[in-house]
């Protein structure tokens, strides 16, 4: 079990190609497992007392229009219990949103610890630590 852990940590903290596709493939796997999950939430809190929620289509079209924020109105829950769960939906929809945006701009950093202070992430670019202002040697694969 922790020979899986470690391995796949190392894909998950690594530089190549594939370790950025696992991460991107992570996020997608968390998106879509909170859509189906508050899609399953609205449809069983909401089938028996919303007319507006007949199947398990309407449940996803309220929680895409929620999570996204559009919000047509079509669909609406009822209720104090309809209004908390639209809460928590669209907080929801706000913070994946706000993640996304922060995935695709931020700038990646590379894992090399700082023999000085143990700082882990740094630019690509450094030549020296943010934390401590030691000189940090970054291992490259070098010019061959």
């Amino acid at each position: 079990m922790s020979g899986t852990r470690n391995k796949l940590r190392g894909l998950y903290e690594g530089e190549s190609d594939r370790a950025y596709r696992f991460r991107y493939a992570i996020l997608i796997f968390g998106i879509v497992t909170i859509l189906f999950v508050m899609t399953g939430l609205v449809r069983a809190t909401q089938h028996l007392v919303n007319p507006d929620i007949r199947n398990y289509a309407d449940a996803l079209y309220f929680t895409v229009t929620a999570l996204t924020t559009t919000g047509f109105g079509d669909i609406t829950l009822p209720g104090t219990t309809g209004r908390l769960i639209s809460v928590v939906v669209m907080i929801f929809g706000v913070t994946l949103f706000l993640r996304l945006i922060q995935v695709l701009f931020r700038p990646d950093k590379l894992r090399q610890p700082c023999l000085h202070c143990g700082l882990v992430l740094h630019e690509a670019e450094a030549v020296h630590c943010k934390h401590c202002g030691e000189v940090i040697h970054i291992e490259t694969e070098g010019l061959s």
